[in-house]
């Protein structure tokens, strides 16, 4: 996140086409000493702050944290938002919940066309977009559309560090089953996926991001004898995934891209989680490399622009980090798989960037080599 104060340099003819064609924020009753932010942007806001001038189209998340009289501050809440050229947005605060808000008028259009009147006058108590980050901005977002934006955001259009939890009725607790469980199969099927030792708990509708549903690597109806299988090369799992996408590699990008933001700057944990399990799942099939080359030569680009933006307990490059042993999986299916370029960028870039180091990758695993029995 920012944590540049330095003063911001923009080239003057840039700075006329941005007025011209960027859009503008509009923000009303925010409580002086709020932190607000826009993208990788943080500000504090000020007696004279009304919000954000000279933002370029395209993608962007806008958040508010309240500070308390102690100075603590409250957890991030934000929501986001495909800017058009020339776009006025206005969100005004609401003070119960303590987060912006749709603006509660009757004429909104009316109101819109007022502030687009009025902009030479609202220039001094409008921030400019900090545009040393645009292009990382751009290198995070660069391919999510408003459709993707529209599908992913929650019904409510609010995003939240924590989603709100229905509470469970006793009904709905989890039990073991009463018949005979085949207790190998179980326990590696947990291993893949430790959700599933977790109640089931629903989010409060309309809180959640709504992203598609990443299929189990193991199905639950698995026969003991294919468990496996499925969990070396899960291909099955990954084709599904590809089908929710009507198989177009966009659509996944585009939501792997979305997910990340939503945890990069609003602190989301649904989305990272989500995030993780989509990585989980591509990185374990060398299946799915060969027969998806496109989709994967994209992905390796999204992840070497997102991973050094990882939270630092998660940039450690160890075995029982298991983000880094699912982008060891990954590189090595990539070299299986036929993209050899691929990896090898991602390897170097990872490695000048998180310093993270992969020696033996392409070793026989021990595991898989034949046992020799001594007679």
């Amino acid at each position: 996140m920012n944590k540049d104060n330095s003063s911001m340099q923009m080239d003057p003819d840039l700075a006329l086409r941005l007025l011209a064609d960027g859009a503008v924020l509009v923000i009303a009753g925010v409580p002086v000493g709020t932190e607000f932010g826009v993208d990788l942007c943080s500000y504090t806001i000020g007696p004279d702050f009304r919000g954000v001038k000279m933002i370029p189209p395209g993608v962007h998340y806008i958040w508010c944290a309240s500070r308390g009289p102690y100075g603590d501050t409250a957890p991030r809440v934000g929501f986001v938002h495909f800017f058009h050229p020339n776009e006025i947005l206005v969100r005004e605060w609401d003070g119960e919940l303590e987060e912006l808000r749709p603006r509660q008028t009757a004429e909104p259009e009316l109101e819109r066309d007022r502030i687009r009147k009025n902009l030479a006058q609202l220039e001094r108590v409008l921030a400019p977009y900090d545009y040393r980050y645009v292009c990382q901005w751009k290198d995070l977002t660069g391919s999510v559309s408003e459709q993707c934006v529209d599908r992913c955001r929650p019904e409510l259009g609010t995003i939240r560090t924590n989603i709100e939890l229905q509470s469970c009725t006793d009904a709905d607790r989890p039990r073991g089953s009463a018949g005979y469980i085949n207790k190998r199969n179980t326990a590696a099927k947990l291993l893949l996926d430790e959700s599933d030792m977790l109640p089931n708990l629903k989010p409060v509708e309309g809180t959640a991001p709504r992203f598609c549903v990443v299929p189990a690597r193991v199905p639950q109806d698995a026969p003991p004898a294919d468990v496996s299988r499925h969990a070396i090369d899960c291909i099955a799992a990954v084709n599904r995934l590809f089908d929710s996408f009507q198989n177009s590699p966009d659509g996944l990008i585009e939501e792997l891209q979305l997910a990340f933001v939503f945890f990069l700057v609003g602190y989301s944990v649904e989305s990272l989680d989500h995030w993780r399990k989509l990585l989980a799942l591509l990185a374990h099939s060398e299946t799915a490399v060969s027969k998806h080359k496109l989709a994967y030569m994209k992905y390796s680009e999204v992840l070497a622009h997102q991973l050094p933006h990882l939270p630092e307990e998660l940039m450690t490059p160890s075995i029982h980090n298991t983000v880094y042993k699912d982008v060891r999986e990954l590189l090595i299916n990539l070299y299986a798989g036929g993209l050899m370029v691929s990896a090898e960028r991602l390897i170097k870039r990872l490695g000048k960037q998180l310093n993270w180091h992969f020696e033996g990758l392409l070793d026989e695993d021990p595991e898989d080599q034949p046992v020799i029995i001594e007679s």
